[in-house]
């Protein structure tokens, strides 16, 4: 079995916030071995182990994603705030950037 390194979000992370492994195909070059979760409750929202371009994400950090008007864009953040945030929270994260 191979063994992915330096995951940033852990089973405890993913099982607190809800994250579920993503089936659809996002327009984002991903690093290997990262991963993509959906957000719950909130449409077309993604929780990313690496940026948009491919960039392994730092450690304790992740990326928000979600399509703005422009296509998918998305901002660097710490997983112990997303741990802390709320479906609220997140959403206004979102709205504030859609923007970008």
């Amino acid at each position: 079995m191979t063994q992915i390194e330096n995951i940033n979000l852990d089973e405890e992370t993913i099982s607190k916030v809800g994250l579920r492994l993503s089936n659809e195909a996002v327009t984002a070059e991903l690093s290997i071995g990262s991963r993509v979760f959906e957000y719950p409750e909130l449409d077309k929202v993604f929780i990313m182990e690496s940026d948009l371009y491919g960039n392994k994400m730092p450690k304790d950090s992740c990326f928000l994603a979600f399509y703005g008007q422009r296509g998918l864009i998305g901002k660097h953040l710490k997983v112990e705030t997303l741990k802390n945030s709320s479906v609220s929270d997140i959403k206004k994260i979102v709205e504030d950037n859609l923007e970008s």
